[in-house]
């Protein structure tokens, strides 16, 4: 290959790979892609110099050693910026991280030197103060990568390839030129070969560099995912724990009216289904959800309990046009509202009693359960009991533990006018999000 048209070539290949990182900078503001792409552009620059298009050809024309041998060094600065920020030296080996930053400044340094130099001293005195200088930054390049191996990282043995090729081709260039052999090629054209290796190996290191980032912002989410989940479920065990004692405590005083009231019979019935439910309401608590079929099974327990300490019965129905066994919900999250509207809101009443459970499934992500009593309403019962309007201690728990299964779901009470069959009473509706 003719080596003019080669070094065309290499131009063309080191300004598109230099030009994409830097668009990257402008959007992330990561600095590896900064410094990247401005190595690529001063070895872009420096190999110019033995190109033969016009502009560089004037550009260069004026003070060459300042400008040629300026660029490299310029090069290895940025070089030393892209490696600590690559591989996070001032995290994983702070001590040598500021051997480096003060290395950088070095060569920054010996680009002013280099302008003095070039007045005080010959063009190969300068040379071979140049090539000692390259000399001993190969011996300091292969002592930063043996620190930097101690990094547990894939793009660390990517960088160290990809420089390693760069420094060998480098002094094997640097070799040819100093010996002044007279062969058909350039000796930089092994620099030039060894230099468009490493900016590729490069630019897979920095998308391993790219993707470990990626990794460790997932790996972030989960764990906060993950401790969020672990947040809502101790919070729903909390609120179970706190739910049962309230829930156990309602019914043991209701026993214990029958047993003042020294109604055996009764009292022994109502034992006999206290335990059954007991052993259900237990038998479902070690569950963070229930299907709603269970869940049903227990209120129908929990109602005839009720009806058998009010002493004019009330009527229950359940409506529903969904398959209960496939709707998960918390365990004993629809007791409290059923309670509520015995105990405040048919309790108190003297006609006809009627308590309705409607369920239903408006589209594929929801269900809908409305809990009916035809009761004296909320305000009626507050101004009875002469309460304030705060709600009871079960439906408040249940409240939180409805929201905490998922953040979608939603929880209405209301008193209402009269609809279908019933008189103005209370209705709660809650919808869950599957």
């Amino acid at each position: 290959m003719d080596f003019q048209n080669f070094n065309i070539w290499l131009q063309g290949v080191l300004f598109v790979i230099s030009l994409y990182p830097l668009l990257i900078y402008f959007r992330s503001k990561n600095k590896i892609f900064l410094f990247y792409s401005l190595y690529v552009i001063c070895l872009l620059f420096y190999f110019s110099y033995y190109g033969s298009i016009v502009f560089y050809e004037l550009f260069f024309s004026y003070r060459k050693p300042i400008i040629f041998y300026g660029v490299q060094f310029l090069a290895y600065s940025f070089y030393i910026s892209f490696m600590r920020e690559l591989l996070e030296t001032k995290k994983y080996i702070p001590k040598w991280d500021y051997v480096l930053k003060v290395t950088r400044w070095v060569f920054i340094g010996c680009i002013f030197l280099i302008g003095i130099l070039d007045v005080l001293v010959s063009s190969k005195e300068l040379f071979v103060f140049v090539a000692l200088v390259l000399v001993l930054m190969t011996v300091f390049a292969f002592v930063s990568y043996f620190k930097a191996y101690k990094i547990e990282a894939s793009q660390v043995k990517l960088l160290i390839a990809g420089s390693c090729i760069y420094v060998i081709m480098a002094n094997i260039s640097l070799y040819f030129s100093y010996a002044g052999y007279n062969k058909s090629f350039d000796s930089i054209i092994f620099m030039e070969i060894g230099a468009i290796l490493e900016v590729l190996i490069f630019a897979l290191a920095i998308g391993n560099k790219i993707k470990k980032i990626s990794d460790d912002k997932k790996e972030t989410q989960l764990r906060l995912m993950r401790s969020s989940l672990e947040a809502s479920e101790l919070k729903i065990i909390a609120l179970k724990a706190q739910m049962n004692p309230h829930f156990i405590f309602n019914v043991l005083n209701s026993i214990n009216n029958y047993i003042l009231k020294n109604d055996i019979e009764k009292a022994s019935d109502y034992l006999t289904k206290f335990s059954k439910l007991i052993r259900r309401v237990l038998k479902n608590s070690t569950e963070r959800t229930i299907s709603l079929s269970q869940e049903i099974e227990v209120v129908k327990s929990y109602v005839e309990l009720e009806r058998l300490r009010i002493k004019s019965d009330f009527s229950f129905c359940l409506e529903k046009t969904t398959d209960l066994s496939k709707i998960k919900i918390p365990p004993l999250c629809l007791q409290p509202f059923v309670e509520n509207a015995i105990w405040h809101g048919l309790q108190s009443k003297k006609s006809e009693k009627l308590l309705q459970i409607k369920i239903k499934q408006p589209d594929k992500e929801s269900v809908e359960i409305v809990i009916v009593d035809n009761g004296i309403g909320r305000k009626n019962a507050l101004e009875l009991n002469n309460t304030s309007d705060n709600g009871s201690f079960g439906s408040k728990v249940t409240r939180e533990r409805i929201l905490a299964i998922h953040p979608k779901n939603r929880l209405f009470i209301e008193d209402f006018e009269k609809e279908n069959i019933l008189e103005p009473g209370t209705k709660v509706t809650i919808h869950l999000h599957k």
